[in-house]
This record gives C-alpha cells, sequence and structure tokens, in this order.
C-alpha cells in the first residue's frame, strides 16, 4: 500500500531546532558541550534593531562569551556591508557576512569551508523562517529561532512580503504544536528542549 505525504511536511524546512526569546537565552556551556564549534547570527531584528547604529553591552558581552567558549562567531546579513561593518565594527566576531542574499546559502556555506566545519557543528540564531531557519535547515546545521526585537512597519517593500510569508509559517507551525516557546526557556538544548 502506498504511503501518501502529508501536506504539512513542507513545514519540516520551517521548523527551527528550539525556539527562544533572545539570543541573551542561548546556553553557550551547552552549544559547546554538543559539538557546536560556529554560531552563525543574523544582525537586523536578531542581535539589533535594524536602526541601531552600534553593538550594546548585552551584545558585547554575547560575543565575549561565544570566544571565551571557542567558538568561531559570524555575523550574517542580508543588509549592505556599510551598515554591516559599522554595527560589527569593534565586536570581536570571526566573520562577518554582509549582502548574503539569504535564503541563499552559497555564502554561508563558503564561510563555513574557510573554518573546516561541518552542518552538525553549525547552529544559526535568527529571527525570521524564510530568511534564516529555511536556509539553516537546507544547510543541515542546527537553528535557533528568536523572537524578532522590533515589529517592522508593513510600509518596508524591501521586506513586507518576508514578514507576511514569516507570519503564515508561524501560524501553521503553532496550529500544528511544532513552536512550543516554553520548551525552550532558558536557551537549553537537551533532548527535552527539542523540537524537532
Amino acid at each position: 500500500m502506498q504511503k501518501y505525504k502529508s501536506k504539512s511536511n513542507w513545514l519540516n524546512y520551517f521548523r527551527p531546532t528550539i525556539f527562544i526569546k533572545s539570543f541573551n537565552d542561548i546556553n553557550i556551556f551547552l552549544l559547546k558541550k554538543i559539538g557546536i564549534k560556529m554560531i552563525i547570527c543574523d544582525l537586523d531584528n536578531t542581535l539589533a534593531p535594524h536602526f541601531s547604529r552600534l553593538p550594546t553591552r548585552r551584545v558585547i558581552d554575547f560575543c565575549k562569551k561565544v570566544r571565551e567558549h571557542d567558538i568561531k562567531l559570524v555575523i550574517v546579513s542580508n543588509n549592505n556591508k556599510k551598515r554591516v561593518s559599522t554595527y560589527v565594527g569593534k565586536l570581536q566576531v570571526d566573520g562577518v557576512i554582509p549582502n548574503a542574499k539569504k535564503p541563499l546559502k552559497r555564502k554561508i556555506i563558503k564561510m563555513m569551508g574557510q573554518y573546516n566545519v561541518e552542518p552538525n557543528e553549525v547552529i544559526f540564531i535568527g529571527d525570521q523562517f524564510i530568511t534564516d531557519i529555511w536556509v539553516a535547515n537546507r544547510i543541515g546545521c542546527k537553528s535557533v529561532l528568536v523572537l524578532p526585537l522590533i515589529e517592522q512597519s508593513s510600509d518596508q517593500s524591501s521586506t513586507w512580503i518576508i514578514r507576511f510569508l514569516d507570519r503564515y509559517v508561524y501560524k501553521k507551525l503553532e496550529h500544528g504544536n511544532f513552536l512550543h516557546l516554553d520548551y525552550a526557556r532558558g536557551g537549553a538544548l537537551g533532548d527535552e528542549y527539542q523540537i524537532i
């Protein structure tokens, strides 16, 4: 008897490994313990609002903590080089990818190759299903979905389509009971916190 695929299988492309409120809730020690060697982190609305020119103390401390655990940190953004380099300027990071064209994965895979890390040694942090979680899942690395820092206005023509699709995917995953913010409280990544 032929088995038919569920119509909701496409949602697997957008399901994060864990869902937490903020990058600041991530347990870096645990990431190191499970073999993570690189964190790839989205910039706008994940680390900082799109209008922030300089990193906050929380962001600086996060970057410092990642380095203390000997994990590579790469900042990735679809924004232009000037905006990204201005923000990242004094942060101690191992790589920066402006104009990344997410969800395309070529530039990200190239960066992973430079540091000789495998997908199972990488975790991707971002606030959007379409540009962050989808690319992470296509690469085959773990992913962390965080809540957007601010709600972007719908009149921003460059992002309104992505935001619309993100809301649609969120509702579908929530309806399917695939997103549990409480499960990821504290940023742990143990079995009891796995979503997929």
